[in-house]
């Protein structure tokens, strides 16, 4: 399966938001400090939230609800 950019502005991948949840970023805020995603423009912040949920409940090994 192909990385999904999900911040077009600072080249982060889906890719890259599973392995910043994996190593401690729990927050918009802190993925932003860690990779600069939704730092820009701001037009991925929405998706990256959406991308954080995903990869917590990745790490978690939970389903993710609909």
């Amino acid at each position: 399966m192909q990385a999904v950019y999900v911040c077009v502005c600072n080249g982060v991948t889906d890719r890259d938001i599973q392995r910043a949840v994996d190593e401690g970023c729990d927050s918009l805020d802190a993925l932003a400090a860690r990779t600069g995603c939704g730092s820009t423009c701001g037009c991925c912040r929405e998706y990256a939230e959406e991308a954080i949920l995903q990869a917590k409940s990745k790490s978690l090994g939970l389903p993710i609800a609909a």
